[in-house]
C-alpha cells in the first residue's frame, strides 16, 4: 500500500513532525487558541481585543510545512485596502515583508505569526482611529 504523499518527508523535513511540533509549542504557549491538523496542513482559530475598548477579532491561520503561514479574518469582516496591509490576492494579512523574511524550519509560529498577527489587530484598530496605518511598512505595490 502507498503511503500518502502528505506523509513522505520533503528536503528531509518531515512534515507531520513539523506539523505536530508546532501544535506542541502553541498549545503551550496559548490556551486562546483551538488547533487541528487535517492532511499535511495546521488550523489554529484564535482570537484577539488588543484593548478593552476593542471589539474581539477572530482569525484562523493556516500552516503547511513548506508554504507561508496564512492568517485571514473570519470575524468581523475586514475588507481588502492597501492601507491596511492586507493580500488583495487571498484578504490574508500581511505580517511580514517577504523578502526580509522567509519562514523556516528553523522558526516557529508561536514567537512569530501568532504575535504578530496580534500586532497586527492594534494597530488595525489604530488605523481606525487615525485613518492612517502607523507600523512602519513596505508599500505593497513595491511588493
Amino acid at each position: 500500500m502507498a503511503a500518502k504523499n502528505y506523509f513522505m518527508p520533503k528536503k528531509g523535513i518531515n512534515p507531520i513532525k513539523v506539523l505536530y511540533q508546532e501544535r506542541h509549542l502553541l498549545e503551550k504557549a496559548y490556551d486562546f487558541l483551538t488547533i487541528t491538523i487535517q492532511e499535511n496542513t495546521l488550523f489554529v482559530k484564535g482570537y484577539c481585543q488588543p484593548s478593552e475598548y476593542s471589539q474581539i477579532y477572530e482569525y484562523e491561520l493556516r500552516f503547511s510545512p513548506g508554504m507561508k503561514p496564512k492568517v485571514f479574518t473570519k470575524k468581523p469582516k475586514i475588507e481588502y485596502h492597501d492601507d491596511i496591509h492586507m493580500y488583495s490576492s487571498d484578504n490574508s494579512l500581511c505580517l511580514y515583508y517577504p523578502k526580509d523574511f522567509s519562514f523556516t524550519d528553523r522558526l516557529h509560529l508561536f514567537n512569530t505569526i501568532i504575535p504578530w498577527t496580534h500586532e497586527w489587530y492594534l494597530y488595525y484598530e489604530l488605523y481606525l482611529l487615525k485613518g492612517k496605518w502607523l507600523h512602519p511598512y513596505v508599500d505593497h505595490k513595491k511588493i
